[in-house]
């Protein structure tokens, strides 16, 4: 059986949030954001969607202007909380870094409210000062977000799932290997690997379920429409950089 696909996934906006350095761009209404591996609510950390409770009394972030810190509570679902608007849907498997298998009930998440504002939030560096190409994928390990780059310009973003701690995905320099659009896993029971990028070695971009925090046996998960496009948008030999911050 095919995994299922979520919504459509709508264009990014191009309005930067965050230069490589971290800063917001002069006259954007959007406010900085550090790593969402918790949320700040009127200066007290709370967890976040998935996140270890131990990560919330680490590291915080602002609440980005669009969004509200909301507990989701038994009986809800994805597409009750944003009013079967497809686009809140994608909006908010992204920011959260879930699928729709995953929705987080009895967690506070970060709810898209006003959509035009939600859709103009980018949580990773919108340039590189530090590009390795004309194209590039960066992976952001503390934050669990991808980026892609055309010349050091962000194109699109989205959420991921790396490697658990006891296999953790490695930082480094890698390229793109070969695509294989429908691959099954040799090492783990014929697993499913829709849209798979091979960059390194045993190690793949692909589709495969996001529970909100590092699950995976070291590959880089994706969202079915974010796989799909990344699949599309790659190119052999794209440079593929794996950090551990977000900058």
């Amino acid at each position: 059986m095919s995994p299922k696909k979520e919504p459509e996934l709508p264009k990014q906006s191009a309005l930067p949030v965050s230069d490589s350095s971290g800063s917001t761009p002069q006259g954007s209404s959007l406010q900085k954001t550090a790593d969402i591996t918790g949320l700040k609510v009127a200066g007290k950390s709370v967890e976040a969607s998935g996140s270890p409770p131990s990560a919330a009394k680490k590291d915080s972030v602002i609440i980005p202007e669009g969004f509200v810190v909301r507990k989701l509570r038994k009986g809800e679902s994805l597409s009750k909380i944003c009013e079967n608007d497809s686009v809140c849907q994608v909006i908010f498997m992204k920011v959260n870094r879930v699928d729709q298998r995953h929705f987080p009930v009895g967690k506070r998440v970060l709810l898209p409210v006003e959509r035009e504002k939600a859709e103009k939030y980018v949580p990773i560096p919108t340039t590189l000062t530090d590009s390795r190409g004309e194209r590039e994928i960066r992976i952001y390990l503390s934050s669990q977000y991808f980026g892609a780059y055309e010349k050091g310009v962000l194109v699109f973003w989205g959420a991921v799932s790396t490697g658990k701690r006891t296999n953790a995905t490695p930082p480094g320099k890698f390229v793109v290997n070969y695509k294989q659009r429908f691959k099954k896993s040799i090492k783990y029971d014929n697993a499913p690997m829709p849209y798979s990028i091979n960059y390194n070695g045993g190690y793949f971009m692909h589709q495969q379920s996001l529970p909100g925090y590092p699950a995976s046996h070291g590959c880089v998960r994706l969202l079915m429409s974010d796989a799909e496009r990344l699949f599309t948008w790659a190119k052999l030999k794209d440079p593929v950089t794996v950090v551990r911050n977000g900058k």
